[in-house]
């Protein structure tokens, strides 16, 4: 199914931009909400045709998904802690400008 490679091709998109060094935030946004559009494409079909959800071609769908979301978990998990470490530094450096 055209639908399955789209999504497929999406999906590489999507991760080499979650595993920049700094992402491109607007670009995921968009390339994820075209992502929930094909899966509920997918779903849709699915509906119609019951076998189709015991396919190799939707378990990788479900896989990809999760991996997706864990990748995109860690990343946001990462980049908060990047964020937490640069308010400590900048109120370290406000202490240290108050001697000078």
């Amino acid at each position: 199914m055209l639908v399955f490679n789209e999504l497929s091709d999406l999906d590489h998109r999507l991760l080499s931009l979650i595993e920049n060094i700094d992402p491109e935030t607007e670009e995921i946004h968009q390339l994820v909400d075209k992502r929930e559009q094909l899966i509920k494409t997918i779903i849709d079909v699915c509906k119609r045709n019951p076998n189709l959800q015991q396919s190799a071609q939707w378990q990788h769908v479900v896989e990809s998904t999760r991996h997706i979301a864990q990748l995109m978990e860690s990343k946001t998990e990462q980049l908060g802690q990047s964020l937490r470490k640069y308010r400590h530094g900048k109120r370290s450096l406000q202490q240290y400008k108050k001697f000078i």
